[in-house]
């Protein structure tokens, strides 16, 4: 039976919708000069999730151009605060980061729709973006998802102000096939509705583009752009010498380096197990390797790494600043990369990083867009799960492995994909759709 406080909760929160599916508002007088957006995002700096930095190069580098970003986000985690100042103090003095206020108010959802990361979080950011900006309105609306929440708030906002909508999908929505992205029965119905009001809708690599495509007749294909994830070189001091290949001789430690968030979709199980078996197969490999897990870590990949019966091989640690895991990838011989299935469409930004210190990488797990990326720049290797002499194989070609052949190949390629050169990209895109902003 539904309580008097949760159909309170609903008449007060279907309130706030019905306002938002009003018709739009009439053209407020501009207050101040410049092209102005509105960018909706769940996680912005001092938030130090790893979504933050596709939409902090958004901000940093459309302002740049000469935009005003108001930018919308939820108050951050205390476990996702650590080093986050350090991202704060790369905004611009041209972009305003507004923290929405969450609210205790609980809707039936017999009545209410569920999206991932909640309807009622769409109201709040659209109302709040509605009133700060009625003086100002915004020349066009950009939503970055996860969480998708975000893009039913644009939804409303564009259409309220009448401007242009434009999506960017770091991950996939109910395409997705990992748990991070909360899906029912209504978040299909509310992507279909955000894809057919889309002026312009964003991806990170063609696979998906085109997946989304054939599964959403809503997507125009003249309106599906790639736009890919990317590095900043701000955040990698010059490089050292190349290490000459087998340098660190026949007897030393090749030292591997998992640098990330070991999240729901990227649990160290099967890579851990399949060394696991190296090492009992073969126990001489327990001097000649030590893996370095660096980074927050699920409780699956947790309980992985107690479980593991060579700990001594391991050297596990906790979220580090930038600029110390940059150092950490410099300093390691390889890098690893975990692709489980599920992720073949996707290119990880933790890739552009990797490529961008010059060291070798090992995609461990499935094939796909990363493993095919590492295999064609000539910068590291691919293997398989589950096969202990293949991976045996793998530390064997790593500690001899030469990347100054393909040198040039890797530098023009991490030229393209800066950062900046992609957030440049995606504002070609913004503006092509907002042909009034000049």
């Amino acid at each position: 039976m539904t309580s008097l406080a949760t159909l309170v909760d609903s008449a007060v929160m279907g309130a706030k919708w019905l306002r938002l599916e009003r018709p739009r508002l009439r053209r407020a007088t501009r207050s101040r000069t410049g092209r102005h957006l509105a960018l909706f995002a769940w996680a912005l700096p001092p938030s130090s999730n790893v979504g933050v930095y596709r939409t902090l190069s958004f901000i940093r580098h459309g302002c740049r151009r000469g935009w005003r970003i108001d930018a919308f986000s939820s108050e951050p985690p205390a476990t996702q605060r650590q080093h986050g100042e350090e991202l704060l103090a790369r905004v611009p003095p041209e972009a305003t980061i507004h923290v929405v206020p969450a609210t205790s108010r609980e809707p039936s959802y017999r009545i209410f729709p569920r999206v991932d990361g909640g309807f009622k979080n769409a109201l709040l950011y659209a109302h709040s973006a509605i009133e700060a900006m009625a003086n100002d309105p915004p020349d066009a609306v950009l939503a970055s998802g996860p969480r998708f929440f975000a893009f039913v708030s644009a939804l409303f906002v564009a259409r309220r102000f009448g401007v242009p909508l434009v999506l960017d999908y770091r991950d996939e929505w109910t395409e997705c096939p990992f748990e991070f992205v909360q899906k029912s029965g209504r978040d299909r119905a509310w992507e279909r509705r955000c894809l057919r009001r889309a002026d312009a809708v964003l991806f990170t690599t063609q696979s998906q583009r085109e997946h989304q495509i054939s599964t959403f007749p809503e997507l125009d294909p003249r309106k599906a752009h790639v736009v890919s994830n990317g590095w900043d070189p701000d955040e990698f001091p010059p490089h050292r010498d190349e290490p000459v290949p087998g340098a660190a001789g026949a007897g030393s430690a090749l030292h591997i380096a998992y640098v990330g968030s070991l999240a729901g979709q990227t649990p160290p199980n099967d890579f851990l197990e399949t060394l696991q078996q190296l090492l009992t197969n073969e126990p001489e490999w327990a001097s000649r390797i030590r893996v370095h897990f660096i980074g927050r870590r699920g409780p699956r990949a947790e309980e992985a790494v107690r479980a593991f019966a060579f700990p001594a091989v391991l050297e596990v640690i906790d979220q580090i600043g930038k600029r110390e895991a940059v150092a950490r990838m410099q300093g390691s011989d390889a890098l690893l990369l975990i692709a489980r299935p599920g992720l073949e469409r996707y290119l990880p930004a933790k890739l552009f990083e990797y490529l961008a210190t010059r060291r070798p990488v090992l995609v461990f797990g499935s094939r796909g867009e990363a493993s095919s990326m590492v295999e064609e720049l000539g910068a590291g290797l691919y293997c398989p799960a589950g096969s202990a002499s293949a991976l045996r194989d793998a530390f064997v070609q790593l500690k001899q492995f030469d990347m100054t052949q393909r040198g040039s190949v890797i530098h023009e390629w991490l030229q393209a994909h800066r950062r900046e050169v992609l957030a440049d990209r995606a504002f070609e895109v913004i503006e092509s759709v907002a042909p009034t902003v000049t």
